[in-house]
This record gives C-alpha cells, structure tokens and sequence, in this order.
C-alpha cells in the first residue's frame, strides 16, 4: 500500500510539473490508472507460465520503457498537447509511441550495441580459470 501512495504522489508531483511546462491543465486520473494497472498486471502474471519467449522480451522492454517514458514520453506529449491534440487522446498515442520505442531499444538496438562491445571492448578480457 505505501508503494502504491508513493507511485500515485509521483504521478501527481511529475503531472503538476508537466502541467506547468505545456501551460494546459492535466488531471491526475489517467496516469495513476496505468500504473494502477501495470501493478496490477504485474501481480497477476506472477500466477503465468512465463517460460514462453515473447515474455522474456517484453520483460527486456521495461528498462528501456522506464528510461524514456518520462523525458522523451513527457516532451511528446507537450508537443501533441500544444498542437491542440487533447490530453485524453494524447495519452494512448504517447504510451503506443513509449512502447514501440522500448521494443526498438530492446529488440534491435540493445543487441546490436552489445555485439559490437563484444567484438570491440570486451574482446580481451580475462576468462575465469
């Protein structure tokens, strides 16, 4: 329960502070139901068999989705909000483009940065006896 406050008064200080860099009004509600949900759905999958591998890349995903949600997911949704894209409708396009983001990070470009330290940085590290 003390987890679940701190998250929805996160939300609340991260809205207020949204709210003021785009100078439009911002209700509280939305974001708090997603992470509300994501508990949520996190909780229930505890109940899954999760040995099937589109669970192990959508769990590679949530780092990615956790870098970038709030910088890159918060001027997007500035622009859109400026533009006069409401927030209700802002808020689902955002979330799709923060996702299909992480999934890029964590499909594509992850691997392909880790092959390249591997052939390049990590080439002559020690192997353990």
């Amino acid at each position: 329960a003390l987890f679940l406050a701190g998250g929805a008064l996160q939300i609340v200080s991260s809205v207020d502070v949204h709210s003021i860099k785009v100078e439009a009004a911002m209700p509280y509600a939305p974001p708090i139901i997603i992470f509300l949900a994501a508990v949520a759905l996190m909780a229930w999958s505890l109940r899954l068999n999760l040995s099937r591998g589109g669970w192990r890349r959508i769990g590679l995903m949530t780092y990615p989705l956790y870098l970038i949600h709030d910088v890159v997911g918060a001027a997007l949704l500035g622009v859109l909000i400026r533009a006069g894209v409401p927030y209700l409708v802002s808020i689902p396009i955002v979330g799709m483009a923060m996702i299909a983001a992480s999934w890029l990070v964590a499909a594509e470009a992850e691997p392909r940065v880790r092959m390249l330290l591997d052939r390049t940085l990590f080439r002559y590290r020690l192997k353990a006896a």
